[in-house]
């Protein structure tokens, strides 16, 4: 795990999924509370765990657990290309 500025971050896996869903629905639920006046909201799967499996996982990807003084606050998913095209999936 590197740390940064008190900020951990380290390879995400299979096991980080059950952990970071909740703290994912919770950030997208309260965004759709604040900009759309709806209660719940999010892509296909951000609620229920799909959405980090589907991606984070994906091959293609890179994805990793972010932490605060050891206490999981959320990931990141990127996509590093040959061409130098790179992407940021989802933080």
């Amino acid at each position: 795990m590197k740390t940064f500025d008190g900020l951990q971050f380290g390879e995400f896996g299979e096991q980080d999924i059950e952990l970071l869903t909740p703290i994912m629905k919770r950030a997208f639920d309260e965004d759709t509370k604040r900009h759309l006046d709806e209660e719940s909201g999010g892509p296909d799967g951000y609620d229920d765990g799909e959405f980090l499996r589907k991606w984070a996982l994906q091959a293609d990807s890179r994805a990793y657990k972010i932490s605060k003084n050891d206490k999981p606050i959320g990931a990141l998913i990127v996509w590093i290309n040959d061409n130098n095209e790179n992407f940021l999936g989802n933080v």
